[in-house]
């Protein structure tokens, strides 16, 4: 994955379809995050084998989390942030083994459930963000849009990685273009 911020301008905003689409996208973060709330506050009582969502939740964050990351603070650190949350989480896990016997704590289940929460908290307020601001591209430049526009000063713009969204704004663009 390289980062490729292009001119602002240079892509263009998502129409009706897209920001609906985008919108949705972001409630469904937030419900993840707050069935992560609601796990945390029932962690002792549930144990976090059984909880297949959160399994699917991983396993999606894991998928795209350089992408949140490196879009969404507009540097390209690669690999990085995925390999150093893994080592630290390899590390929270080590460290629990030693103490108890026991990899899977309570502190790494409590960590883990933290970057999740960080993850769809990040990528949920990105979407809606999007939605609301009609960021053109990646939904993960709304934040640095915002503050672009608080601050006066135009943002980068990406171009965005999920090929479902990109399709969904080309077809509302080429739409457009035939009604004109």
């Amino acid at each position: 994955m390289s980062l490729d911020l292009v001119a602002p301008g240079s892509l263009s905003k998502p129409g009706p379809v897209g920001r609906l689409v985008r919108f949705l996208l972001g409630i469904l973060c937030l419900y993840a995050l707050w069935g992560l709330i609601n796990i945390a506050s029932d962690f002792v009582e549930i144990p976090i084998g059984l909880l297949p969502n959160l399994g699917l939740m991983i396993l999606f964050a894991l998928c795209i989390f350089n992408y949140v990351i490196n879009i969404g603070f507009s540097r390209d650190w690669h690999r990085y942030p995925l390999i150093l949350s893994l080592i630290f989480l390899l590390a929270v896990a080590t460290v629990g083994y030693l103490f108890t016997g026991d990899a899977g704590t309570e502190v790494l289940g409590f960590t883990v459930l933290l970057w999740l929460g960080y993850f769809y908290t990040h990528l949920g307020i990105s979407f809606l963000l999007a939605a609301v601001l009609a960021t053109p591209g990646c939904e993960m430049r709304a934040i640095p849009e915002l503050i672009g526009k608080i601050t006066h000063r135009e943002s980068k713009q990406h171009l965005c990685p999920v090929s479902i969204l990109s399709g969904i704004d080309q077809w509302e663009k080429r739409r457009s273009q035939e009604r004109e």
